[in-house]
């Protein structure tokens, strides 16, 4: 091949070269979400967390927390106190338990669903974080043991 036909040939490819980046940019742009999205459906979403901003404040948590167990996390307006809970009870037997709490921390008024050691278990506490009620299943037997 002659040096004229390589530098020909070169110069082909480079041309197309040249043109396929016209062309693209003539034709196909990078797809940018403008504006914002009011409603979306999706089929399967996988993830890890989601969590739920006002703001900068983190309101909400559905996710695995650092042990792995999975949970949901409702705070208060200072991201900290918890208003709501679904998850483990860590504190006491790492079983399930759920949490609702009044909205103020000055206000002591709950209820609580757990698992204990004997089965299930309902507590309410009133303003002052007294118990009022409670119920739950307990290991009584027939036969009197």
């Amino acid at each position: 091949m002659k040096l004229r036909d390589k530098v020909l040939y070169m110069s082909f490819g480079a041309g197309l070269v040249v043109l396929g980046m016209v062309l693209n940019s003539l034709i196909s742009s990078d797809a940018d979400a403008r504006g914002r999205v009011k409603d979306a459906t999706f089929g399967t979403v996988t993830c890890r967390d989601i969590i739920i901003k006002d703001g900068y404040k983190e309101r909400a948590h559905l996710g695995l927390a650092p042990n792995g167990s999975a949970i949901l996390a409702m705070y208060g307006k200072d991201q900290i106190y918890k208003v709501a809970y679904l998850g483990e009870n860590t504190s006491v037997n790492n079983e399930m338990m759920l949490l609702l709490r009044s909205k103020s921390k000055a206000d002591g008024r709950q209820a609580m669903m757990m698992i204990d050691g004997s089965g299930g278990r309902f507590e309410c506490r009133d303003k002052v974080g007294g118990q009022v009620s409670g119920f739950g299943a307990t290991n009584v037997h027939l036969d009197g043991k």
